[in-house]
Protein backbone atom coordinates (compact mmCIF):
# COMPACT_ATOMS: atom_id res chain seq x y z
CA UNK A 1 0.00 0.00 0.00
CA UNK A 2 2.40 2.46 0.51
CA UNK A 3 4.38 1.68 -2.55
CA UNK A 4 1.48 2.83 -4.87
CA UNK A 5 1.00 5.62 -2.29
CA UNK A 6 4.45 6.16 -2.71
CA UNK A 7 4.09 6.03 -6.79
CA UNK A 8 1.30 8.59 -6.80
CA UNK A 9 2.95 11.03 -5.07
CA UNK A 10 6.02 10.92 -7.69
CA UNK A 11 3.51 11.02 -10.63
CA UNK A 12 1.89 13.99 -8.88
CA UNK A 13 5.67 15.91 -8.56
CA UNK A 14 5.83 14.68 -12.01
CA UNK A 15 2.93 16.24 -13.09
CA UNK A 16 3.45 19.91 -11.59
CA UNK A 17 7.11 19.70 -12.44
CA UNK A 18 6.39 19.39 -15.85
CA UNK A 19 3.27 21.74 -16.05
CA UNK A 20 5.26 24.18 -17.89
CA UNK A 21 5.43 22.21 -20.98
CA UNK A 22 1.95 20.77 -21.30
CA UNK A 23 -0.03 23.60 -19.70
CA UNK A 24 1.11 26.22 -22.47
CA UNK A 25 -0.78 23.68 -24.71
CA UNK A 26 -3.76 23.92 -22.25
CA UNK A 27 -4.27 26.93 -21.94
CA UNK A 28 -3.70 27.71 -25.52
CA UNK A 29 -5.98 25.56 -26.30
CA UNK A 30 -8.83 27.26 -24.22
CA UNK A 31 -7.72 30.29 -25.45
CA UNK A 32 -8.11 29.93 -28.73
CA UNK A 33 -11.52 28.27 -28.31
CA UNK A 34 -12.85 31.41 -26.46
CA UNK A 35 -11.61 33.63 -28.83
CA UNK A 36 -13.27 31.88 -31.48
CA UNK A 37 -16.51 31.80 -29.53
CA UNK A 38 -16.14 35.96 -29.01
CA UNK A 39 -15.15 37.00 -32.58
CA UNK A 40 -17.54 34.48 -34.46
CA UNK A 41 -20.62 35.69 -32.02
CA UNK A 42 -19.60 39.33 -32.75
CA UNK A 43 -19.17 38.62 -36.32
CA UNK A 44 -22.89 37.18 -35.99
CA UNK A 45 -24.32 40.33 -34.41
CA UNK A 46 -23.48 42.71 -37.42
CA UNK A 47 -25.35 40.87 -39.82
CA UNK A 48 -27.96 43.34 -41.60
CA UNK A 49 -31.69 40.80 -42.00
CA UNK A 50 -34.19 41.72 -44.03
CA UNK A 51 -38.11 39.66 -43.60
CA UNK A 52 -39.10 39.10 -46.83
CA UNK A 53 -43.06 38.11 -47.43
CA UNK A 54 -43.51 36.28 -50.77
CA UNK A 55 -47.34 36.25 -52.08
CA UNK A 56 -47.96 33.66 -54.82
CA UNK A 57 -49.81 34.54 -57.85
CA UNK A 58 -53.56 32.46 -57.82
CA UNK A 59 -52.98 29.86 -60.51
CA UNK A 60 -49.34 28.25 -59.64
CA UNK A 61 -48.87 26.20 -63.30
CA UNK A 62 -44.48 26.08 -61.43
CA UNK A 63 -43.73 22.68 -60.05
CA UNK A 64 -41.05 22.48 -57.38
CA UNK A 65 -38.52 22.14 -60.29
CA UNK A 66 -38.85 26.05 -60.39
CA UNK A 67 -37.89 26.07 -56.76
CA UNK A 68 -34.85 23.82 -56.97
CA UNK A 69 -33.59 26.33 -59.61
CA UNK A 70 -33.76 28.91 -56.97
CA UNK A 71 -31.80 27.15 -54.40
CA UNK A 72 -29.02 26.58 -57.10
CA UNK A 73 -28.84 30.22 -58.13
CA UNK A 74 -28.51 30.93 -54.50
CA UNK A 75 -26.03 28.62 -53.91
CA UNK A 76 -23.61 31.27 -55.07
CA UNK A 77 -23.01 32.68 -51.99
CA UNK A 78 -20.95 30.11 -51.20
CA UNK A 79 -17.15 30.94 -50.07
CA UNK A 80 -17.84 34.04 -48.17
CA UNK A 81 -15.36 33.03 -45.77
CA UNK A 82 -12.67 33.03 -48.05
CA UNK A 83 -9.22 33.07 -46.30
CA UNK A 84 -7.93 31.21 -42.78
CA UNK A 85 -7.60 35.40 -41.66
CA UNK A 86 -11.10 35.71 -42.21
CA UNK A 87 -12.49 32.85 -40.29
CA UNK A 88 -10.03 32.98 -37.27
CA UNK A 89 -9.25 36.51 -37.03
CA UNK A 90 -12.45 38.50 -38.01
CA UNK A 91 -14.30 35.59 -37.26
CA UNK A 92 -16.42 35.49 -40.37
CA UNK A 93 -19.08 32.54 -40.84
CA UNK A 94 -20.53 31.40 -43.76
CA UNK A 95 -23.80 33.70 -44.30
CA UNK A 96 -27.23 31.72 -44.76
CA UNK A 97 -30.75 32.07 -45.01
CA UNK A 98 -33.83 31.23 -43.71
CA UNK A 99 -37.21 30.32 -45.73
CA UNK A 100 -40.18 29.58 -43.68
CA UNK A 101 -43.66 28.68 -44.08
CA UNK A 102 -45.64 30.31 -41.28
CA UNK A 103 -49.33 29.45 -39.98
CA UNK A 104 -50.89 32.73 -38.24
CA UNK A 105 -54.46 32.90 -36.66
CA UNK A 106 -55.92 30.70 -40.02
CA UNK A 107 -54.23 32.27 -43.00
CA UNK A 108 -50.58 30.64 -44.35
CA UNK A 109 -47.66 32.85 -45.27
CA UNK A 110 -44.15 32.21 -46.59
CA UNK A 111 -41.10 34.22 -46.07
CA UNK A 112 -37.79 34.96 -46.74
CA UNK A 113 -35.18 36.01 -44.20
CA UNK A 114 -31.93 37.17 -45.65
CA UNK A 115 -29.06 39.43 -45.70
CA UNK A 116 -29.43 42.58 -47.00
CA UNK A 117 -26.59 42.26 -49.28
CA UNK A 118 -28.61 39.34 -50.66
CA UNK A 119 -32.20 40.74 -51.16
CA UNK A 120 -31.70 41.59 -54.97
CA UNK A 121 -29.92 38.18 -55.46
CA UNK A 122 -32.93 36.58 -53.67
CA UNK A 123 -35.63 38.60 -55.51
CA UNK A 124 -34.44 38.31 -58.39
CA UNK A 125 -34.20 34.42 -58.62
CA UNK A 126 -37.63 34.05 -57.20
CA UNK A 127 -39.26 36.75 -59.98
CA UNK A 128 -37.25 34.37 -62.49
CA UNK A 129 -39.29 31.60 -61.89
CA UNK A 130 -42.61 33.01 -60.44
CA UNK A 131 -43.06 35.99 -62.27
CA UNK A 132 -46.29 36.61 -61.09
CA UNK A 133 -45.82 36.76 -57.62
CA UNK A 134 -45.42 39.64 -55.29
CA UNK A 135 -42.16 40.33 -52.71
CA UNK A 136 -42.28 43.02 -50.19
CA UNK A 137 -40.36 44.15 -46.96
CA UNK A 138 -42.27 42.74 -43.93
CA UNK A 139 -42.03 42.87 -40.35
CA UNK A 140 -40.63 39.87 -38.35
CA UNK A 141 -44.04 37.90 -37.21
CA UNK A 142 -41.95 36.43 -33.47
CA UNK A 143 -42.14 39.91 -33.07
CA UNK A 144 -45.50 40.25 -31.31
CA UNK A 145 -44.67 37.20 -29.43
CA UNK A 146 -43.88 37.50 -25.87
CA UNK A 147 -39.93 37.00 -25.17
CA UNK A 148 -40.75 35.41 -21.83
CA UNK A 149 -42.80 32.51 -23.04
CA UNK A 150 -44.06 29.86 -21.61
CA UNK A 151 -46.47 32.18 -19.44
CA UNK A 152 -49.80 32.91 -18.03
CA UNK A 153 -51.10 33.14 -20.89
CA UNK A 154 -49.12 31.28 -23.99
CA UNK A 155 -48.01 28.07 -23.71
CA UNK A 156 -45.73 26.49 -26.56
CA UNK A 157 -44.14 23.07 -28.61
CA UNK A 158 -40.98 23.33 -30.51
CA UNK A 159 -38.33 21.20 -31.78
CA UNK A 160 -35.34 20.58 -34.20
CA UNK A 161 -35.60 18.13 -37.21
CA UNK A 162 -32.97 15.66 -38.03
CA UNK A 163 -32.65 12.85 -40.48
CA UNK A 164 -32.75 9.87 -39.33
CA UNK A 165 -29.46 8.32 -41.11
CA UNK A 166 -26.29 9.81 -42.36
CA UNK A 167 -26.74 13.32 -44.70
CA UNK A 168 -25.35 10.97 -47.60
CA UNK A 169 -28.64 9.20 -47.89
CA UNK A 170 -31.17 10.93 -49.62
CA UNK A 171 -35.00 11.93 -48.28
CA UNK A 172 -38.59 11.30 -50.76
CA UNK A 173 -38.04 14.40 -53.05
CA UNK A 174 -40.93 15.68 -55.60
CA UNK A 175 -40.06 13.26 -58.25
CA UNK A 176 -41.39 10.76 -56.06
CA UNK A 177 -44.34 12.25 -55.10
CA UNK A 178 -46.22 12.18 -58.97
CA UNK A 179 -48.92 9.96 -59.22
CA UNK A 180 -48.66 7.92 -61.98
CA UNK A 181 -51.96 5.86 -61.82
CA UNK A 182 -54.42 8.52 -63.12
CA UNK A 183 -54.67 10.52 -66.96
CA UNK A 184 -51.35 11.92 -66.94
CA UNK A 185 -48.60 12.43 -64.22
CA UNK A 186 -50.82 14.56 -61.38
CA UNK A 187 -48.21 16.14 -58.31
CA UNK A 188 -49.34 15.21 -55.53
CA UNK A 189 -48.13 18.16 -53.18
CA UNK A 190 -46.12 17.51 -50.07
CA UNK A 191 -47.53 20.81 -48.65
CA UNK A 192 -51.17 20.14 -48.80
CA UNK A 193 -51.50 18.14 -45.38
CA UNK A 194 -49.37 21.89 -43.88
CA UNK A 195 -51.55 24.45 -45.54
CA UNK A 196 -54.62 21.99 -44.34
CA UNK A 197 -53.16 22.50 -40.79
CA UNK A 198 -52.41 25.87 -40.85
CA UNK A 199 -55.97 26.76 -42.54
CA UNK A 200 -57.67 25.64 -39.44
CA UNK A 201 -55.55 27.48 -36.74
CA UNK A 202 -58.12 29.60 -34.66
CA UNK A 203 -57.21 33.16 -33.54
CA UNK A 204 -54.03 33.29 -31.38
CA UNK A 205 -52.76 29.95 -32.88
CA UNK A 206 -49.43 29.68 -35.38
CA UNK A 207 -47.34 27.34 -36.82
CA UNK A 208 -43.75 28.24 -37.57
CA UNK A 209 -41.41 26.11 -39.86
CA UNK A 210 -38.25 27.35 -40.55
CA UNK A 211 -35.45 25.92 -43.05
CA UNK A 212 -31.94 27.34 -42.74
CA UNK A 213 -29.94 26.48 -44.83
CA UNK A 214 -25.98 27.54 -45.94
CA UNK A 215 -23.94 26.47 -49.01
CA UNK A 216 -21.27 23.83 -48.60
CA UNK A 217 -18.56 23.28 -51.31
CA UNK A 218 -18.57 20.32 -53.51
CA UNK A 219 -15.68 18.60 -51.69
CA UNK A 220 -18.22 17.21 -49.25
CA UNK A 221 -19.87 15.42 -52.37
CA UNK A 222 -16.18 13.71 -53.43
CA UNK A 223 -15.30 13.19 -49.95
CA UNK A 224 -17.69 11.51 -47.36
CA UNK A 225 -20.36 10.34 -50.33
CA UNK A 226 -18.04 8.29 -51.93
CA UNK A 227 -16.65 6.52 -49.47
CA UNK A 228 -20.11 5.62 -48.55
CA UNK A 229 -20.96 4.83 -51.89
CA UNK A 230 -17.31 2.52 -51.95
CA UNK A 231 -18.49 0.84 -48.62
CA UNK A 232 -21.64 -0.17 -49.87
CA UNK A 233 -19.93 -1.43 -53.38
CA UNK A 234 -17.40 -3.35 -51.49
CA UNK A 235 -14.64 -1.52 -52.85
CA UNK A 236 -11.27 -1.04 -51.25
CA UNK A 237 -11.20 1.86 -48.94
CA UNK A 238 -9.18 4.87 -50.41
CA UNK A 239 -5.43 5.51 -49.19
CA UNK A 240 -5.87 8.71 -46.98
CA UNK A 241 -2.96 10.86 -48.72
CA UNK A 242 0.02 11.76 -46.81
CA UNK A 243 2.39 14.66 -46.70
CA UNK A 244 5.72 13.89 -46.58
CA UNK A 245 6.28 14.72 -42.51
CA UNK A 246 3.64 12.22 -42.13
CA UNK A 247 5.47 9.40 -44.16
CA UNK A 248 8.69 10.14 -42.64
CA UNK A 249 7.28 9.62 -39.51
CA UNK A 250 5.20 6.32 -40.17
CA UNK A 251 8.47 5.02 -42.20
CA UNK A 252 10.43 5.77 -38.50
CA UNK A 253 7.91 4.11 -36.39
CA UNK A 254 8.17 1.20 -38.89
CA UNK A 255 11.76 1.02 -38.88
CA UNK A 256 12.13 1.14 -34.97
CA UNK A 257 9.57 -1.70 -34.39
CA UNK A 258 10.71 -3.88 -37.30
CA UNK A 259 14.79 -3.54 -35.65
CA UNK A 260 13.27 -4.47 -32.40
CA UNK A 261 11.38 -7.50 -33.40
CA UNK A 262 14.35 -8.52 -34.91
CA UNK A 263 16.03 -7.77 -31.73
CA UNK A 264 13.72 -10.31 -29.82
CA UNK A 265 12.75 -12.76 -32.02
CA UNK A 266 16.86 -12.70 -34.18
CA UNK A 267 14.34 -13.07 -37.40
CA UNK A 268 15.11 -10.44 -40.22
CA UNK A 269 11.72 -8.08 -40.11
CA UNK A 270 10.48 -7.10 -43.51
CA UNK A 271 10.95 -3.79 -44.79
CA UNK A 272 8.02 -1.35 -44.45
CA UNK A 273 8.24 -0.47 -47.77
CA UNK A 274 9.28 -4.02 -48.86
CA UNK A 275 5.72 -5.09 -48.23
CA UNK A 276 3.53 -7.58 -50.24
CA UNK A 277 0.89 -6.18 -52.17
CA UNK A 278 -2.54 -7.47 -51.11
CA UNK A 279 -4.56 -9.37 -53.30
CA UNK A 280 -7.67 -6.68 -54.46
CA UNK A 281 -10.61 -8.24 -53.11
CA UNK A 282 -13.53 -8.65 -55.92
CA UNK A 283 -16.37 -6.09 -56.00
CA UNK A 284 -19.82 -6.91 -54.47
CA UNK A 285 -21.42 -4.89 -57.44
CA UNK A 286 -22.74 -7.77 -59.35
CA UNK A 287 -23.80 -9.54 -55.81
CA UNK A 288 -26.06 -6.84 -54.90
CA UNK A 289 -29.60 -6.80 -54.32
CA UNK A 290 -31.56 -4.74 -56.57
CA UNK A 291 -32.60 -2.35 -53.21
CA UNK A 292 -28.99 -2.17 -52.61
CA UNK A 293 -28.34 -1.13 -56.25
CA UNK A 294 -30.56 1.28 -55.79
CA UNK A 295 -28.88 2.92 -52.62
CA UNK A 296 -26.11 3.58 -54.54
CA UNK A 297 -27.79 5.10 -57.36
CA UNK A 298 -29.83 7.05 -54.98
CA UNK A 299 -26.53 8.42 -53.32
CA UNK A 300 -25.00 9.30 -56.69
CA UNK A 301 -27.91 11.30 -57.42
CA UNK A 302 -27.60 13.08 -54.55
CA UNK A 303 -24.41 14.10 -54.87
CA UNK A 304 -24.79 15.33 -58.67
CA UNK A 305 -26.27 18.85 -57.29
CA UNK A 306 -25.51 21.85 -54.90
CA UNK A 307 -25.71 20.75 -51.53
CA UNK A 308 -26.41 22.54 -48.38
CA UNK A 309 -26.00 22.16 -44.72
CA UNK A 310 -29.20 22.39 -43.20
CA UNK A 311 -31.06 23.26 -40.49
CA UNK A 312 -35.03 22.20 -39.65
CA UNK A 313 -37.23 23.90 -37.10
CA UNK A 314 -40.88 24.14 -36.38
CA UNK A 315 -42.91 25.38 -33.71
CA UNK A 316 -46.64 25.44 -32.46
CA UNK A 317 -47.56 28.20 -30.18
CA UNK A 318 -50.88 29.12 -28.57
CA UNK A 319 -53.10 30.85 -26.34
CA UNK A 320 -53.27 28.20 -23.21
CA UNK A 321 -57.17 28.21 -23.42
CA UNK A 322 -56.77 26.66 -26.86
CA UNK A 323 -53.77 25.00 -27.16
CA UNK A 324 -54.07 21.81 -28.94
CA UNK A 325 -51.07 19.10 -28.53
CA UNK A 326 -53.30 17.34 -31.78
CA UNK A 327 -51.93 19.93 -34.20
CA UNK A 328 -48.33 19.06 -32.54
CA UNK A 329 -49.18 15.30 -33.66
CA UNK A 330 -50.48 16.16 -36.83
CA UNK A 331 -47.51 18.42 -37.73
CA UNK A 332 -45.10 15.71 -36.63
CA UNK A 333 -46.92 13.46 -39.15
CA UNK A 334 -46.62 15.24 -42.17
CA UNK A 335 -42.83 15.10 -41.97
CA UNK A 336 -43.55 11.12 -42.76
CA UNK A 337 -44.51 12.45 -46.31
CA UNK A 338 -40.90 12.69 -47.12
CA UNK A 339 -39.64 9.02 -45.66
CA UNK A 340 -37.91 6.71 -48.04
CA UNK A 341 -37.41 3.58 -45.66
CA UNK A 342 -34.57 2.12 -47.25
CA UNK A 343 -33.26 5.51 -47.28
CA UNK A 344 -33.42 8.46 -45.33
CA UNK A 345 -36.04 10.53 -43.49
CA UNK A 346 -36.86 13.36 -41.17
CA UNK A 347 -37.20 12.68 -36.81
CA UNK A 348 -37.20 15.12 -33.95
CA UNK A 349 -34.51 15.89 -31.92
CA UNK A 350 -34.93 14.85 -28.53
CA UNK A 351 -32.70 17.00 -26.71
CA UNK A 352 -34.27 19.93 -28.72
CA UNK A 353 -37.76 19.14 -28.10
CA UNK A 354 -39.78 20.84 -25.76
CA UNK A 355 -40.84 17.74 -23.40
CA UNK A 356 -39.45 16.51 -20.09
CA UNK A 357 -40.16 12.86 -18.61
CA UNK A 358 -39.14 11.71 -14.81
CA UNK A 359 -37.82 13.96 -12.65
CA UNK A 360 -38.27 18.09 -12.74
CA UNK A 361 -40.14 17.72 -15.50
CA UNK A 362 -41.58 20.88 -15.23
CA UNK A 363 -38.36 22.77 -14.60
CA UNK A 364 -36.70 21.03 -17.54
CA UNK A 365 -39.32 21.56 -20.15
CA UNK A 366 -39.66 25.12 -19.28
CA UNK A 367 -36.08 25.73 -19.75
CA UNK A 368 -36.38 23.91 -22.93
CA UNK A 369 -39.11 26.07 -24.37
CA UNK A 370 -37.27 29.48 -23.46
CA UNK A 371 -34.39 28.35 -25.27
CA UNK A 372 -36.12 26.74 -28.63
CA UNK A 373 -37.88 30.88 -28.73
CA UNK A 374 -34.72 32.38 -28.81
CA UNK A 375 -33.32 29.92 -31.15
CA UNK A 376 -36.42 30.39 -33.52
CA UNK A 377 -36.42 33.97 -33.00
CA UNK A 378 -32.17 34.99 -34.02
CA UNK A 379 -32.34 32.11 -36.00
CA UNK A 380 -29.01 30.84 -34.92
CA UNK A 381 -27.20 28.66 -36.93
CA UNK A 382 -24.34 27.27 -34.88
CA UNK A 383 -24.73 23.56 -34.40
CA UNK A 384 -23.65 21.35 -37.44
CA UNK A 385 -26.29 20.88 -39.56
CA UNK A 386 -27.25 17.94 -42.07
CA UNK A 387 -26.58 18.19 -45.50
CA UNK A 388 -29.66 18.40 -48.24
CA UNK A 389 -29.42 19.14 -52.14
CA UNK A 390 -31.22 21.78 -53.86
CA UNK A 391 -34.05 18.98 -55.43
CA UNK A 392 -34.31 17.75 -51.26
CA UNK A 393 -34.43 21.52 -50.18
CA UNK A 394 -37.30 22.25 -53.26
CA UNK A 395 -39.46 19.33 -51.77
CA UNK A 396 -39.67 20.94 -47.76
CA UNK A 397 -39.77 24.58 -49.61
CA UNK A 398 -41.52 25.68 -52.41
CA UNK A 399 -44.65 27.77 -53.18
CA UNK A 400 -47.68 25.94 -53.29
CA UNK A 401 -49.17 24.32 -56.51
CA UNK A 402 -52.56 25.08 -58.62
CA UNK A 403 -53.52 21.14 -56.87
CA UNK A 404 -53.34 23.24 -53.40
CA UNK A 405 -56.34 25.41 -53.25
CA UNK A 406 -56.16 26.99 -49.77
CA UNK A 407 -58.53 30.10 -50.08
CA UNK A 408 -56.82 31.43 -46.65
CA UNK A 409 -53.28 31.79 -48.58
CA UNK A 410 -52.71 35.90 -49.28
CA UNK A 411 -52.63 35.86 -52.94
CA UNK A 412 -52.21 37.77 -56.05
CA UNK A 413 -55.58 38.04 -57.76
CA UNK A 414 -54.47 39.89 -60.65
CA UNK A 415 -51.09 39.04 -63.04
CA UNK A 416 -48.08 41.20 -63.70
CA UNK A 417 -47.99 42.46 -67.65
CA UNK A 418 -45.65 45.02 -68.98
CA UNK A 419 -45.99 48.98 -70.12
CA UNK A 420 -47.49 48.87 -73.63
CA UNK A 421 -44.79 49.00 -76.26
CA UNK A 422 -44.05 53.34 -77.30
CA UNK A 423 -45.92 54.52 -74.04
CA UNK A 424 -44.74 57.88 -73.59
CA UNK A 425 -42.44 58.73 -71.30
CA UNK A 426 -40.70 62.02 -69.76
Amino acid sequence: MEDLFGLYINFLNWFFNSAWIWLPFVLGGVFFNLWIYYIQRAYWQSFDWVMLEIKPPKEILETPKNMENIFAGVWSAVGSVGTKYKKYVLGMLQDYFSFEIVGLNGEVHFYLRVLKKYRDLVEAQFYSQYPHAEIKETEDYISGIPSDIPNKSWDFWATKVKLEKDSVYPIRTYPQFMDKTKLGDVFLDPLAGFMEIMGKLKFGEQIWIQLIFRPMPESWAKAEAQEHIAKLAGKPAAAKKEGAFAQDWRTWKESIAGVSKELVTNKAAVSATAKPAAEAPASKMMFLTAGEKDIITAIEEKISKRVFETKLQWAYIARREIFSQANVTAVNGLFNQFTTLNLNNFKNDAQSATKADYALTAYRKAYKQRKMIKTLRTRSFWEKGFVLNTEELATVYHLPTEQVRSPITPFIEAKKGSAPVGLPVE
